[in-house]
């Protein structure tokens, strides 16, 4: 446990405590259970003790008491093999059953000091991947994603250039001179991006390394970006023993500079995943919402299988931990009834359970589960098995909703948000704005440069639409090189004002193709909700709007009148 910060080990101690204090009523709730269903006589009262004895075995496990949650698994086995022969219990049955749970209740009521009990010394195994200290991959806001550092060993032409052309994407870079001085911005915590001219690893022995070795002593990722005035061998295989990430010949193209900045910077700035825990055992949901937590991720609790779908439906998350075991309804259960939904057909399901039988392992995941992951469970095992899970459904809820090329929303995901804000506006009321880009001449970029070129430019217009705009605007590619913007809360003449500014800039961008430079322009069309009050009104006045714009001389913003 000594690689976890003092309020961690704190709270997992706490967390620990707490459940040694419950285990007494814990235990008199089993007992009850078991009066009741010798009472009883009925199936539905032995499930009932059954589950309540396998809620102990996964939370003995969970929090490291080994011996109970064995004996635990033992005697819900022993209930097990009478429900799946439709065997009711019988007097001598029960008496045996007794001598096991009264080994249970040594444990959950021993005669010393609760403090004394050997297994809190469990906790010290407990190892969490990320704390509150150091989480994993912290999500950077754009204002540290859009700080460069340029590094040169002189004053040069170069600096003019791209501080101008990235200041139209919105980078701000610092010039600095020395690896001493890079030590003490990157201290500031504002960077995560070097871009290195390739004489100041030429013209010193020592400075490649000392680049290598920062990196490597890094406590965040760190890349390095070098630009250089010829392209050989000898100084590409230098900057990647000094931690090169890419390699850039002088004249620079601007979007591809752009676009690989964004795929360095992203790597350490997605959003943190969600995952909703369901389970009614209210110890284990805290303690591994807060192992979740502490990696980093959003966590959302359901203790009641008749809310789940309420609950998905307001929280939207990227995974589901679901237990075995609960009232109402089991895990199989629900997993089933969760994949009856369309909406969460795709949402990965992880089962977390005690229960070590392999059939009821596959039963589990023939209901629609992805995983079943047993207790105990190490914390990191847990984090990482969520980690790749979520990862790949993001990944693939991305390629479905996403343009491949620009990665803004597909065509048909556009249009749907646009249904949807139109519904939010009338609802809540306010202003709404939508806006056609279309870049001017466009064909003529494609033949006269090609289509890579072409490309590299809708790119680099993705790019600073995501850049101008706000977070909370919508941003699509309608096809080919039209865009698509829905503007939040704007009216049409402030919706004017941010696209103008937004096309002037985009005319100041240079694009390159081999050794020509190039500059590409954009005509816009804006609609307002005012003025339509349907998603195909507010799309066709757009696009008649882009229509004159397009038709009076190109590289203007029209907004339509009706």
């Amino acid at each position: 446990m000594s690689n976890l910060s003092e309020s961690i080990k704190s709270k997992l101690a706490a967390m620990a405590e707490d459940y040694i204090r419950q285990l007494p009523a814990r235990f008199d709730e089993i007992s009850r259970y078991t009066e009741n269903a010798k009472d009883d006589q009925s199936w539905e009262s032995l499930e009932i003790l059954k589950n309540s004895i396998h809620k102990l075995a996964g939370s003995g496990a969970t929090f490291g008491f080994d011996e109970l949650s064995e004996k635990s698994k033992k005697l819900e086995e022993y209930l097990s093999s009478f429900l799946q022969d439709s065997i009711i219990p019988k007097s001598p049955d029960w008496n045996d059953f007794d001598c096991f749970l009264s080994e249970i209740e040594d444990i959950c009521k021993p005669e010393e000091n609760v403090e004394e009990l050997e297994e809190l010394e469990e906790l010290d195994e407990i190892s969490v991947s990320g704390t509150d200290d150091n989480r994993i991959d912290p999500q950077l806001d754009r204002y540290e994603r859009n700080m460069l550092i340029y590094l040169s060993d002189k004053e040069d032409s170069i600096l003019s250039e791209i501080s101008d052309q990235m200041a139209i994407f919105g980078f701000h870079i610092d010039a600095l001179s020395s690896i001493a001085e890079v030590k003490e911005y990157l201290g500031q915590d504002k960077c995560r991006l070097i871009i290195v001219n390739s004489s100041f690893i030429e013209n010193s022995d020592t400075a490649g390394s000392e680049l290598m070795q920062l990196k490597k002593s890094c406590s965040v990722s760190l890349s390095f970006i070098f630009i250089a005035e010829r392209n050989d061998f000898t100084l590409r295989l230098k900057t990647v023993k000094a931690g090169g990430d890419a390699f850039f010949v002088i004249p620079l193209d601007t979007g591809m500079l752009v676009d690989k900045i964004d795929k360095l910077t992203s790597r350490s700035s997605h959003p943190p995943y969600h995952v909703l825990l369901i389970d009614d055992d209210p110890e284990q949901i805290a303690y591994y919402a807060f192992v979740l937590q502490q990696a980093g991720m959003i966590t959302s609790v359901a203790s009641n299988p008749k809310r789940v779908i309420e609950v998905l439906v307001e929280s939207k998350p990227e995974l589901i931990l679901l237990d075995m075991y609960m009232p109402v309804c089991s895990g199989i259960e629900l997993a089933a009834i969760i994949r009856q939904h369309e909406a969460f057909m795709t949402i990965p399901i992880i089962f977390l359970s005690a229960e070590k039988s392999e059939d009821k392992q596959l039963e589990a995941l023939k209901s629609g589960a992805d995983d079943f992951l047993t207790k105990p469970i190490r914390p990191e095992t847990l984090i990482i098995r969520i980690n790749a899970k979520a990862a790949r459904s993001r990944n693939l809820r991305f390629l479905m909703e996403r343009d491949s090329l620009t990665g803004l929303l597909n065509h048909a995901h556009l249009k749907e948000r646009i249904s949807i804000e139109l519904i939010r506006v009338k609802r809540s009321g306010g202003n709404l704005s939508y806006a056609m880009i279309d870049a001017d001449h466009f064909k003529n970029v494609n033949d006269s440069y090609g289509h890579l070129a072409g490309d590299l430019v809708l790119k680099s217009l993705s790019r600073m639409l995501q850049d101008r705009l706000r977070r909370t605007d919508i941003i699509g590619r309608y096809g080919g090189e039209e865009f698509g913007v829905i503007l939040i809360n704007t009216d049409s003449e402030n919706a004017y004002n941010v696209m103008e500014e937004v096309r002037k800039n985009f005319a100041l961008v240079k694009h390159k193709s081999d050794e020509t430079e190039f500059y590409v322009t954009f005509s816009c069309g804006i609609a307002s909700f005012s003025e339509c009050e349907s998603p195909s009104e507010l799309n066709d006045a757009a696009d008649k709007a882009m229509y004159i714009a397009k038709t009076s001389g190109r590289n203007k913003t029209v907004v339509y009148k009706p």
